[in-house]
């Protein structure tokens, strides 16, 4: 066996046994990470157009003056 597959057959035994201890498909793992990164941004976008919106309507809320 020469370096490369050497090389190779190491890097699939640790993602074979990662796969097989986890218990866990790669489908699963693509899903976990999408749920995290999608509450992630909830967590960071929810507040700040909150904010937005919050000033948006107290801006709206004040009385017109003749001069507008």
């Amino acid at each position: 066996m020469d370096q490369e597959t050497k090389v190779a057959a190491t890097k699939m035994s640790i993602a074979s046994l990662m796969a097989l201890t986890s218990k866990m498909t790669l489908n699963e793992w693509v899903a976990l990470a999408t749920l995290i990164y999608v509450l992630m941004q909830a967590g960071l976008l929810v507040p700040k157009y909150w904010a937005i919106f919050k000033r948006f309507f107290t801006r709206n809320e004040q009385p017109c003056s003749k001069n507008d």
